[in-house]
Order: C-alpha cells, then structure tokens, then sequence
C-alpha cells in the first residue's frame, strides 16, 4: 500500500468536521465550507450487463485556507435500479456492514483563488478509502466559484483489485474490473 505524507493536524481538524455529523450543521469555522448538495454515480460496463448506482447522501468539506477537501461517502446510500443488485453490492462485494464509508482526503495541487468566482481546472492529490483499503491517488477535475459557492466536478476510475474487492468467477462477465465514478459537489459557508 501507497504511503501517504499529509498535514496530520489540519487533516484531523477537517475530519473532526466532517465525521461530527450530529455538529455538521453547526459549523462556521473560517475558511471552512461544507456540502449543501452531492452527487456520485458509478457505472460499470461489462460484457452481459451494464450497472450504475447513484448516491446523494455524501458529506464533506473544504479549508480554502489550507486548499484541503475531505469527502465522506455512506456506501449504503448507493441506490441502484435492481433491488438484488443492491444486496449484492452491500453484502457481497463492498461488505458495508463492515466498511461503511469511503473517504476522500486530499490536498488540491493547483493555487486556487478561492475568493475570486472562475473555473479552474483542478487535482487533488490524497488518499482515496473504499472497502477498508487506503490508496494513494490524484482525482482530476474541475472547481467552480460562482456567487458565494463552491462547485467541485471530478471524474475517476477505481479499479476493484486496488481494494481487495473480489468478483466470483460466476459473475465475472457481469461485472468490470474498472468502475467509473463522477461525482458532484456543491460547498457553501
């Protein structure tokens, strides 16, 4: 597994936001802005069947003054069309009773003047954590500021092997070994 060199103390500052979800709306740190709105879509393409799930329960945060973001994402809130798809995802490949969240903390690469509206081109260089399996990875995408908010698009590939996420040979043509995930943040103060 990828070391990962961070700012333990403002990564904890920003993960004691984002994890304090009974204070989350209560928070007016400066410099700190929170999630008004998320989306996350993953789809996977495979040989006999095509799946996407959708989830619009992820939290986090950005420290503009530390150019921080932190991501926290419920795995149970993946909705998908097929009921069975579901309890598969949960139960067999993800294990989210025992792997609840995936997480997201990175530091941005790019100086971003937070206080100025414009599109940015964008990456987040941090550790990415699904199934229990922390990895080293840089996310691509976009950060818009636009009329107080903040607005982070990004597009990414996971591939399941990284997190020890094992398919059964059974349904090997019905899954990919690489999902893509788009997600969609909305920041405010």
């Amino acid at each position: 597994m990828a070391q990962i060199k961070t700012n333990t103390p403002a990564f904890l500052g920003l993960l004691i936001i984002i994890l304090g979800l009974g204070t989350f709306g209560q928070v007016n740190a400066q410099g700190v802005w929170k999630t008004d709105s998320s989306h996350i879509k993953f789809f996977s393409e495979a040989p006999l069947e095509n799946i996407e799930a959708e989830n619009v329960k992820a939290r986090g945060a950005i420290n503009t003054e530390k150019n921080m973001i932190a991501i926290s994402v419920p795995i149970t809130g993946f909705k998908f069309e097929k009921e069975l798809m579901e309890e598969h995802f949960n139960e067999n490949y993800l294990e989210s009773e025992k792997f609840p969240k995936g997480t997201f903390q990175g530091t941005f690469n790019e100086k971003i003047d937070w206080k100025k509206d414009g599109t940015y081109p964008a990456t987040a260089k941090g550790s990415l954590t699904i199934h229990g399996v922390k990895r080293e990875t840089t996310l691509k995408g976009t950060v818009n500021i636009k009329n107080g908010k903040i607005y982070v698009n990004a597009e990414f590939t996971v591939r399941l092997e990284d997190h020890d996420i094992e398919i059964p040979q059974i349904v090997f043509q019905n899954i990919a070994e690489e999902i893509l995930v788009t997600c969609y943040f909305s920041f405010k103060q």
